[in-house]
């Protein structure tokens, strides 16, 4: 494996990476498709309620040319139509949210701790993760920084959220420790009256939503993809094979400890591979 060719390279929106480290971007990539998805699921809905009370108006639209023209039509609905889009209200799980992206954000930080660290181990890594200057570190280099997209959109407020405002929001959420952090969670269907709220309260009182966690992350992403992308350059340079034995230790930890998603298929396959034995 060492005597193949090790490379990432991100121009800031797409990654190209060598065969053998595939494993560790498909298994972020799975993380990425799955949040999407959980925070794609309101708008499809919407979208759904939407194109029901469409439908309703249309069967109301021909109800009324039947009725005109004497035609003689009857069916009764064991339901009305209309509660359906009532049903298709839902109840935003705002923490479940935020552990979702805390967890998320983990994997990163567990990820950058191997790469710094040159280690695979996993009580190395869990020791390192949960000590209080190794997070912080993190959450200022990657998702408070200048640099991070969600920051350079939001310098006022970014100014104002420390790496310990998140670490105790955090901790609150999935530990229940650390409860009165100064910072609150909040729709971010109300950031309009929030940002009021905030600039009366010079900022005494913060206030973030799943999306802004979301998009902090999207950043990090970016620039640990960017630290990574020139460091591989630099120890091409240099003719080093320095790169390749840090990211070598993350792809040791993804292989070792990812948790894999059974697909139908590959289920399949071993069925029909243990049946064949027999």
């Amino acid at each position: 494996m060492e005597e193949e060719n090790t490379h990432i390279i991100f121009d800031g929106k797409r990654v190209v990476v060598s065969p053998n480290l595939q494993q560790v971007f498909s298994f972020l990539c799975g993380i990425g498709e799955e949040i999407d998805s959980i925070f794609g699921f309101d708008k499809k809905l919407e979208s759904i309620k939407k194109q029901h009370l469409e439908t309703i108006e249309l069967i109301q639209v021909l109800s009324k040319k039947l009725k005109e023209n004497s035609i003689d039509f009857s069916f009764t609905f064991s339901e009305h139509p209309e509660t359906i889009a009532d049903k298709l209200k839902m109840y935003h799980p705002l923490r479940s949210k935020f552990i979702i992206l805390f967890a998320n954000l983990e994997v990163l930080l567990c990820l950058n701790i191997a790469y710094e660290n040159k280690t695979s181990d996993k009580r190395e890594i869990i020791n390192k993760a949960m000590e209080n200057d190794t997070v912080k570190s993190f959450l200022d280099d990657f998702c408070l920084n200048k640099e991070n997209e969600w920051t350079k959109k939001n310098l006022e407020r970014s100014k104002n959220i420390t790496a310990d405002d998140l670490r105790k929001l955090r901790n609150g959420l999935t530990h229940f420790f650390s409860v009165n952090g100064g910072i609150q969670i909040a729709d971010t269907r109300l950031d309009e009256k929030l940002r009021k709220l905030e600039q009366r309260l010079n900022f005494k009182s913060n206030f973030i939503s799943p999306e802004d966690l979301y998009e902090i992350i999207k950043g990090a992403y970016a620039l640990l993809l960017t630290k990574w992308n020139d460091d591989c350059i630099n120890s091409l340079n240099k003719k080093s094979n320095e790169f390749k034995e840090r990211i070598f230790f993350v792809n040791d930890i993804v292989k070792n400890n990812g948790v894999i998603l059974m697909a139908e298929d590959k289920i399949d396959v071993l069925i029909s591979e243990m049946d064949n034995k027999k």
